[in-house]
């Protein structure tokens, strides 16, 4: 009788355990239609962060691609960008120079990092050199029915120290921004009245 409860006890569990990872998933495919940006996990320590963060985006991969890869459109989704060359580009493989100054207390930022792309599925990137300690993440693109799922997670760490209340800030505001404004560039928001919503959130000047 004791190892009848004892594995019921087990089932129950298992079943509790299964719908709310079930639920948690519906939740967050829930907020992903709405339109919101999805952060699935957040951290910081010291002067450096990460985060990995979901979009839907109601346009193809290769409209949002063909954003992320423009350093003339770079201006208009990432903060304090002053400068941006691509120094090599052989299709598959890219090194750009980009030079971020964000004003005090935030130190220039100005770095090479090698972008590796597999059309239109994955852009991976990691820093060469530079002033940062660590640069590294990727974006994913995955098509669907609703439209395209984006999935993006990077790590960084400056070189010199930088205020836990800016960290924060970046993680929790400036990369949501980012992501909504690389939406809206690339024509995807979701339903017609969000596109503005989604342009007003870059933080550079919008291409004319």
């Amino acid at each position: 009788m004791k190892h009848v409860s004892v594995k019921l006890l087990t089932l129950v569990l298992a079943c509790a355990l299964f719908s709310a990872a079930e639920g948690s998933g519906m939740d967050v495919r829930s907020r992903l239609e709405a339109g919101e940006i999805v952060a699935l996990d957040t951290s910081s320590q010291g002067s450096g962060g990460s985060a990995r963060m979901q979009m839907l985006v109601q346009a193809p991969a290769r409209a949002i691609w063909d954003v992320i890869i423009s350093c003339e459109l770079a201006f208009t989704f990432v903060d304090g960008l002053e400068h941006c060359e691509v120094l090599e580009d052989t299709g598959d493989r890219a090194l750009v120079h980009q030079v971020v100054k964000r004003g005090w207390p935030v130190p220039k930022q100005d770095y090479v990092f090698e972008s590796l792309r597999e059309p239109y599925r994955r852009i991976g990137f990691r820093l060469v050199e530079g002033n940062l300690k660590t640069m590294e993440g990727y974006w994913r693109f995955e098509e669907g029915p609703g439209g395209t799922l984006v999935d993006y997670e990077v790590v960084i760490e400056p070189g010199l120290p930088v205020p836990r209340f800016l960290v924060r800030r970046n993680i929790e505001k400036d990369m949501p921004d980012l992501l909504a404004c690389v939406r809206g560039l690339a024509a995807g928001s979701i339903g017609p009245d969000r596109a503005g919503d989604d342009l007003a959130r870059c933080p550079g000047a919008l291409p004319q």
